[in-house]
């Protein structure tokens, strides 16, 4: 007899599910060999832990007995957490847009029982709502459908079919140049909001891979007005409710314009992708409001998104959006509240944070600043403020975690605490970014195998091209932190095997998943298009973009100009979807490799390393070398030496090199004539 198949489990969404009385069943071939036995359509339900709509259509539905046992009835209902199959996600969600609706969590699809899908939707409420039917409504008529109209379930299977595989073919032409991406950037431009940041309209989404590539593409133009579009955006982001003032850390995205009302819950990957941005940003500005925000950010996921393994710890996947059943509860504050809690502190606190009687979101306050920064005395008292509210905050119950461990967004974070701690100069972030690096390969490799998830012990799903293309990432800013070559080795191993397994010969571009994810489906995606994270072949094309400059290689480059080929496209539109391939560009056009050489046997932590790291461009690359080294050909390192036994500094772009550089002074010279 059928029943919900939830529990042995070990993914906190899927665990969120396994008590309703749904017959759920988990993604796999038992579940459509029962839908072809029984000749039922499947509904498949895709969400996460932390999605607040999800929770609400779980708590209006798939706990009620009645729908669920028209589910059950009529249906063989499989969940799927979106973030242990990102590539069973990415189909349904494309597929849903084929439809012609807008995409999101939850993702409710109806597929054959081979697992082509025919018709679908995100949430529906439990009556008819918000211009939506009722999900009875809907069950009973995509069943309907499904048994007495089987010529237009055929129908739409071929259509939806037809357009999944065109989608997958690559669409470049290769008529993408720097003289096009540049132009797309005044394009991008027009579409940012000059008062608020961001991009224009509601909701907004931090949407670092974009603004990562605009930050490059302004550099290049020397276009001041979009450079401060970015800080005005980041700027709006660090002192928005969107940042938690309390804790650190952001949320997914603001509810609003003016990035006052988060959906509240925290995803791991937005906060690795900001701290590598404001990284950035702060070299060329150095406000103290993105180093603050850094810092805060680096301490939460480090005080609260620790998750035990056993080699070590890695990082959790997210935080929910609800607590005690309430969206925002854990994170909100009454003004009564902050006057018992601050005493005489509290009035220049609330004038600081937009602290008022009858609150500035559904009768309650966001913690928001809208004061300038001022003097270190008040921010002092303001920063001592924030402490005791956090202290205090700890005593309420906390939103659920999500303690799934991801390869991807782990990686994502390790970059952007190396590159944080090279820039800030804090060793302590270095040394436990390369821990948790460590202890994440360790945990995620299974009979010499990598892994996309792992929790509580068990793995799921093998990794997929984002998670090595986001570790090559990692690895290369370790490698630039340290110089250690085992980076750079096991980059150039996961390449190999990415050109073996993921690479298609026929057409170009790297595939999602080293497999077909749908048996029924005649479709290998091969993602481009970027979204909240980078895509697997953007992320890739700045590896071989990286490892040609390092190296030296050519097959390195040539692969590279296949990739921009299959994926570039000169479409301002295109290029406005694929920030990350556009970046690889820029990077690969004007990269500043600077190579030092030192006695790394005795320190590499010299003033000419500091000068280099604190060099402004977002194009630079730094390369350590030891004295003793012998490459040749085309490496970088080929005939540089250190000169007097000095630390030596080389700047090198577009194919020439600087005379050997060893005195902070001409090193400062050479590197700002690069940015003049």
């Amino acid at each position: 007899m059928s029943h919900n198949e939830l529990g042995s489990l070990t993914s906190p969404y899927l665990l969120q599910h396994a008590d309703n009385p749904v017959h759920w069943k988990a993604w796999g071939d038992a579940a459509f060999e029962d839908a072809k036995k029984q000749d039922k359509p499947i509904l498949l339900s895709i969400g996460y832990a932390a999605c607040h709509w999800c929770h609400v259509m779980a708590h209006e539905s798939f706990e009620d007995e009645a729908t669920a046992d028209l589910m059950n009835d009529q249906y063989i209902n499989i969940k799927v957490d979106r973030e242990e199959h990102p590539d069973v996600d990415a189909i349904y969600q494309k597929a849903l847009s084929l439809i012609g609706q807008q995409g999101g969590w939850p993702l409710t699809m109806f597929l054959t029982p081979s697992g082509q899908p025919f018709w679908g939707g995100t949430y529906f409420p439990n009556k008819p709502a918000y211009g939506r039917p009722s999900f009875t409504q809907v069950l009973n008529y995509v069943a309907d459908i499904y048994h007495n109209k089987k010529g237009d379930v055929t129908q739409n299977v071929t259509a939806i079919s037809d357009a999944l595989s065109d989608e997958a073919k690559p669409k470049g032409d290769g008529s993408l140049t720097l003289d096009h991406i540049t132009k797309a950037s005044q394009f991008i431009h027009q579409n940012l909001d000059t008062v608020e940041g961001g991009l224009r309209g509601a909701p907004k989404f931090p949407q670092p891979v974009l603004f990562d590539f605009l930050w490059r593409a302004a550099w290049i133009k020397k276009d001041h007005s979009l450079q401060n579009l970015i800080r005005l955006t980041l700027d709006k982001m660090c002192l928005g409710g969107i940042y938690d003032h309390v804790g650190g850390g952001f949320s997914r995205y603001s509810t609003d314009d003016e990035w006052l009302a988060p959906h509240f819950e925290k995803m791991l990957y937005d906060n690795g992708l900001l701290v590598s941005l404001l990284t950035m940003v702060w070299r060329k500005f150095p406000s103290p409001l993105y180093k603050r925000t850094v810092e805060e950010t680096i301490n939460w996921v480090l005080a609260e998104m620790k998750v035990d393994t056993p080699d070590g710890f890695a990082l959790a996947s997210a935080l929910d959006a609800d607590s005690e059943g309430v969206e925002g509860k854990f994170y909100v504050w009454d003004e009564t509240e902050i006057d018992e809690i601050l005493g005489d502190d509290a009035p220049a606190f609330k004038q600081a944070y937009d602290v008022t009687k009858y609150g500035n979101w559904e009768r309650k306050n966001i913690l928001r600043r809208i004061t300038e920064f001022e003097n270190k005395t008040l921010e002092d008292k303001l920063s001592a403020n924030r402490t005791t509210l956090y202290k205090e905050r700890l005593k309420r119950i906390p939103p659920q975690r999500d303690g799934k461990v991801l390869t991807d967004w782990n990686t994502m974070m390790i970059k952007g605490m190396v590159e944080a701690g090279l820039v800030f100069e804090r060793e302590d972030w270095i040394a436990t970014a390369k821990e948790i690096y460590n202890n994440l390969i360790a945990v995620m490799t299974k009979d010499g195998q990598l892994y996309h998830n792992w929790c509580e012990g068990q793995h799921g799903s093998l990794a997929y091209v984002e998670d090595y293309a986001n570790l090559c990432h990692a690895a290369l800013a370790l490698f630039e932190a340290t110089g250690d070559e085992t980076y750079l080795n096991q980059v150039e191993d996961w390449v190999t095997h990415l050109d073996q397994v993921f690479w298609d010969k026929e057409l170009g571009g790297y595939n999602f998943a080293s497999e077909k994810s749908v048996d029924g489906l005649e479709v290998r995606q091969k993602p481009i298009y970027d979204n909240a994270t980078p895509s697997g072949n953007g992320l890739m094309a700045n590896v071989l973009c990286d490892l040609y400059h390092l190296t030296g290689k050519t097959a390195y480059k040539d692969q590279f100009e296949i990739m921009i080929k299959s994926f570039g496209n000169s479409n301002p539109n295109e290029i406005f979807a694929t920030p990350g391939l556009s970046n690889a560009v820029l990077r690969h056009e004007k990269m500043e490799m600077i190579v030092m050489i030192s006695d790394m046997a005795v320190s590499y932590k010299t003033s000419i390393k500091n000068k280099v790291l604190q060099h402004n461009s977002p194009m630079r690359k730094l390369l350590l070398g030891d004295k003793n080294h012998s490459f040749d050909g085309l490496h970088p390192l080929a005939g540089k030496k250190m000169i007097e036994n000095s630390p030596t500094a080389y700047v090198c772009q577009v194919g020439s090199c600087s005379p050997p550089l060893t005195t902070e002074v001409d090193l400062e010279e050479t590197l700002a004539s690069l940015s003049s």
